[in-house]
Parts: C-alpha cells; structure tokens; sequence
C-alpha cells in the first residue's frame, strides 16, 4: 500500500483538514524553512491532531540537543533527517530517542549514491537494528518542490538491492519519494518508482488572499484519492 506524507503543515486549519482527509503521515519542519513551526507551536497543533495520523519531525543539520528538546515538547513517530547527519550522527541518535521511533534519511536525487551505505545497513537485519528505517528521495534542491527525472531511480535501486540479497529492491527496501508531486502527476511518479510512500507539501499548497502560501483541501483531497486508486 502507498503511503501518503503531508509535509510542512504550520496551523489550526490543516489540521481540520488533515482530520478528515486522514494521511498515514504529517510533517512539522523544525528546521529553516518558510514553514518552520518552533515545538510548542507544534505541540498545540497535535492536541488537535487524529491519533491515527502519525507526526514526523523534519530536521536539517540540527544537534540531537535540539532534536531531543523538540521531542520533550511533541510526540513524534518519526525523525526526518535532511541535513548531512552521517551514520555516527544517526547511531547517537538512535541512543538517546525511544526505540519505537523511526528514523528516515533524505537523500537527494543528484548524491543517490550515498544511499547505498543506508540500503546495506539497512539490510543486515542479523547484525542487529536497523541504522534507519526508511529512505526518502527528494530532488536536487531538497524542499524545493522541484520535480525531477526519475530515470535511473527504479535501475539504480533494483541493482544494489539485488547486489545485497538478490532481491527485487522494490519488494524488499523501503523508500518515500518526493519533489514536485501533485495530484496530476502522482499516479505517473507511482507507476514509475513504486515507492513504499510518497511526501508533498507546495504540490498541494494555494496562495490564500493574504498571499501566504496554505495547504488546499481539495488539492490534498485528490492526490488522497489517486494514491487511493492505485492501492486499490
């Protein structure tokens, strides 16, 4: 089944309309961004929030002091490292959070290479946990919402899972796809990667009459319903 990641979600609204949509995922960035939320400001917007919708915390580059502070004031599920947090970072981390917590990686499409070290942790499952839990592929210019080929993604992840295990990676390895998704091209990114999930923000935002930049109800109603369609 393909997951659905509802990023950059900043106020009361959203969540009204997230409540009602229902994506398995919704992401409060803690890092700059034109839709940085500080954790108390995020904290209010969860006491709102459907329990079944899980909380993702995107980070960039930010120190696990501050991570682990986010985390004293909102109850995520999972952190979403975008900076360049290697696996000595990633395996402090994992020391000082619940060990029911995830972490994923972003990885951009123009360094994709260096998520070979991730899919190789990833799948020694008898050498102990998992450095990470998930993989997320995003574009040149990560947060962008810049769309962005996807020719050598499906060969590139097929030849280094089959390297591992001999396995079809697409059967085997977890991976999000973002950047410059929206409800008219969704089904085409789907069919073309088959990720486990997919992550959008400016593909489902307008531009209200104040000129600020907000998350579309019927935008986010239709990528659901795509996404929706090719599970069925």
């Amino acid at each position: 089944m393909i997951q659905v990641k509802i990023c950059g979600i900043t106020n009361k609204k959203e969540i009204e309309y997230l409540n009602v949509l229902k994506p398995e995922y919704i992401g409060f960035v803690f890092t700059k961004s034109k839709r940085q939320v500080t954790g108390n400001q995020a904290k209010k917007l969860c006491s709102n929030l459907n329990e079944e919708i899980k909380k993702v915390g995107v980070f960039r580059d930010n120190s696990i002091d501050e991570i682990l502070d986010i985390l004293d004031k909102v109850d995520l599920n999972v952190l979403q490292l975008h900076g360049s947090e290697d696996e000595e970072f990633i395996t402090l981390l994992k020391k000082s959070i619940n060990k029911s917590m995830e972490i994923w990686k972003a990885v951009s499409i123009k360094d994709i290479k260096s998520a070979k070290k991730y899919i190789i942790i990833n799948k020694q499952d008898n050498e102990g946990d998992n450095l990470i839990d998930n993989i997320l592929i995003d574009g040149e210019n990560p947060g962008s919402g810049e769309a962005f080929s996807l020719e050598n993604i499906s060969e590139y992840f097929k030849e280094n899972c089959e390297a591992i295990n001999g396995n079809d990676c697409f059967k085997q390895y977890n991976f999000f796809l973002a950047g410059g998704i929206t409800d008219e091209n969704v089904i085409l990114r789907i069919t073309e990667t088959k990720p486990k999930g997919i992550d959008v923000s400016s593909g489902v935002e307008i531009i209200d009459e104040n000129g600020i930049r907000t998350k579309s109800f019927e935008k986010m109603k239709k990528l659901i319903e795509k996404v929706k369609s090719v599970n069925n």
